[in-house]
């Protein structure tokens, strides 16, 4: 564990020292531990689905700690998280950084596949289906997943256009919006202000809002109609759009296959677009 992650963990074990955790008590400790980005702003009832609990193990865990309850725990967590973020660790060369992001990727992974809310998710692809057409917004490192959803999905043929430039562009792109249409917003901690003031102006406007975040309490999630969670949390201060990644390619297999001659048909077709650009380099041949 490096950088805030170590510093939360080591502050947790100092509180924890004098007192004897149970199993349930014990994966709340973890989870708290190695994602502190993500507990510094979720509720007892997200960390309680991280950990695979019910929330009433997450009161009681703050409580056998010294704590009124999960807010007051929350609000000592969040403030040995910030005051650590920025510290870079050193690493000794051995590829062991290497591992240790491998290692928390793997772990968004499975707590991604465990605590997916599969229910939203299809509602976000029945409003998709249901839409004349989806904007996707999405800017810095958050618009990696985002971009490579709406180029899949495009690509199937799927009126999904992502709009990454901001300003004047953006502008134009959300006047366009009305209650025919959708707007798919990928945005986590810390959020941009652009990206949330369009999903406040995209549901003014009548379309339907989505928004794939790190928590159902950020400003992203406020103004949506329907909400994915996933976890981000990183190594030395980098945030991670891996399970986003992962959620961006599931979210277009789910597409796909609900009209599988018609997508196919479209890959076909860019394709041989594609190909007629010359897009792809020659293989070479010995």
């Amino acid at each position: 564990m490096t950088g805030e992650g170590a510093n939360v963990a080591q502050w947790l074990d100092e509180l924890i020292s004098e007192t004897r955790l149970g199993p349930k008590a014990a994966r709340v400790r973890d989870v708290l531990a190695t994602q502190p980005t993500y507990c510094s702003y979720a509720t007892a009832a997200e960390v309680a689905d991280r950990a695979e609990v019910n929330g009433a193990t997450v009161v009681r865990f703050a409580q056998a700690l010294g704590y009124p309850g999960w807010p007051q725990l929350q609000a000592d967590l969040r403030g040995i998280y910030l005051a650590h973020r920025y510290e870079q660790p050193a690493s000794p060369g051995d590829g062991s950084m290497l591992a240790a992001v491998f290692a928390r990727d793997a772990e968004n992974l499975r707590s991604l596949e465990h605590s997916f809310d599969y229910t939203a998710a299809r509602a976000v692809v029945a409003a998709i289906r249901a839409a004349r057409r989806t904007l996707v917004v999405a800017s810095g490192t958050h618009g990696v997943a985002a971009s490579a959803f709406a180029l899949l999905a495009a690509s199937r043929g799927l009126p999904i256009a992502h709009e990454d430039r901001g300003g004047p562009h953006l502008a134009n792109a959300l006047a366009a919006l009305d209650d025919q249409d959708c707007l798919v917003a990928w945005s986590f901690w810390q959020h941009y202000r652009e990206t949330v003031d369009a999903i406040h102006l995209a549901r003014t406007a009548g379309a339907t809002t989505c928004v794939i975040t790190d928590t159902v309490q950020s400003p992203a999630a406020n103004a949506a109609d329907h909400v994915l969670v996933i976890p981000t949390e990183g190594i030395a201060n980098l945030q991670s759009m891996t399970a986003a990644t992962s959620v961006a390619y599931a979210l277009v297999a789910e597409l796909a296959a609900g009209a599988p001659e018609s997508s196919r048909e479209a890959a076909q077709r860019v394709d041989t677009v594609w190909r007629g650009l010359r897009l792809f380099a020659e293989e070479s041949r010995q």
